[in-house]
């Protein structure tokens, strides 16, 4: 009751009040701790209006020493990394390395066994402000997403943190919600998917409209968790190079991609860790940071050669045959021309 529709009036089902509040009740999970809203600015106490020089800024985040333990195992082993305000790192290594498990302690939806981690220079403070300014674009937002719901309307529900937009009284999305949401569409380049419905868009389609729905919130920080996957070769191909377009016009926001396949690494991303065990194998620099021996060590196979191409690395897997331990060719068959073999009639 009470609830209504400024396009369509019905009374919402308590299934779906269910479903509206169901991320507040898993908050504490990292995916649903990065919902964004429209409102916040600045480091939390400012005063609206004030600034501060960016030198003088404090870090996004910092982790030093960090240890997380559970069930007597270390998933993230002394673990020290610090992001400042507007970096583009990379974070990279073998799946079940811990990179979400460090995202979710460096946001706060995790407490570290051991070290200390400070967020806008504050060790305590009260998160939700911060997670309010996290944008994820991410496969697992995505499902949440009604496959019937208008773009338009999932980069509206980031002004109102939801997943998936709701028609409340007194919670109704505003004309300048719609207005913004319509900006941060083109700004992406898909004005024209406002009214087509989210459940028919190809992967590269939602990722973006994703992003549009995480920068209406005015983000810190936004997180790309395994961007293209489940893309072809193609497509992962067409999403990089108008993510790479995009990372040169987004000014402000610091940005991590997650990923365990390096040539996904853009030039953008200028800082790179990796990890390895729940430890940093290696972290800086990424032209110092993706070498062969680190990709060696990483995934534990050898790597034949490393190429750069667009400003990215590609691995050449194996071991370069030498020319002496090339297999001899096999003789063509009796009475096969050209090598191949018979076939009875």
């Amino acid at each position: 009751a009470g609830m209504c529709s400024t396009r369509r009036s019905r009374v919402r089902s308590s299934g779906e009040n269910r479903r509206f509040f169901k991320w507040k009740k898993v908050r504490d999970d990292f995916f649903h701790g990065l919902i964004e809203a429209a409102d916040g600015g600045g480091v939390p106490g400012m005063l609206p209006g004030m600034t501060i020089p960016a030198a003088s800024m404090p870090p996004l985040f910092e982790l030093e020493r960090v240890t997380f333990a559970r069930d007597g195992r270390s998933i993230i082993d002394d673990v020290s990394w610090r992001v400042e305000r507007g970096q583009h790192w990379a974070l990279l290594g073998p799946n079940g390395c811990g990179k979400s498990t460090l995202l979710k302690l460096a946001i706060g939806t995790l407490w570290p066994s051991a070290g200390t981690i400070r967020r806008l220079g504050a060790e305590y403070q009260d998160l939700r402000d911060l997670w309010r300014r996290i944008g994820l674009v991410a496969e697992v937002v995505a499902r949440e997403i009604p496959a019937d719901e208008p773009a338009l309307d999932t980069v509206v529900s980031g002004c109102l943190a939801q997943l998936g937009l709701k028609f409340f009284v007194g919670l109704e999305p505003s004309a300048a919600d719609r207005a913004r949401a319509r900006r941060e569409l083109e700004r992406v380049g898909c004005a024209s998917l406002a009214d087509r419905p989210f459940g028919v868009l190809s992967q590269g389609e939602r990722q973006k409209v994703l992003l549009a729905r995480a920068l209406v919130a005015d983000p810190l920080l936004l997180v790309f968790d395994e961007p293209c996957d489940g893309m072809d070769p193609g497509a992962r191909e067409r999403f990089l190079v108008w993510l790479a377009s995009h990372l040169r016009d987004l000014d402000g926001p610091a940005v991590v991609m997650v990923t365990h396949h390096v040539e996904e690494i853009l030039p953008a991303f200028d800082q790179t860790l990796v990890l390895k065990e729940g430890r940093v194998l290696t972290a800086g620099s990424t032209a110092d940071v993706l070498t062969q021996p680190v990709f060696e060590s990483l995934y534990d196979t050898q790597l034949a050669r490393l190429e750069q191409a667009g400003g990215r690395f590609w691995p050449i897997w194996g071991s370069e045959p030498h020319p002496l331990d090339e297999p001899a060719s096999v003789p063509a068959a009796a009475g096969s021309p050209g090598g191949e073999f018979p076939i009875d009639a």
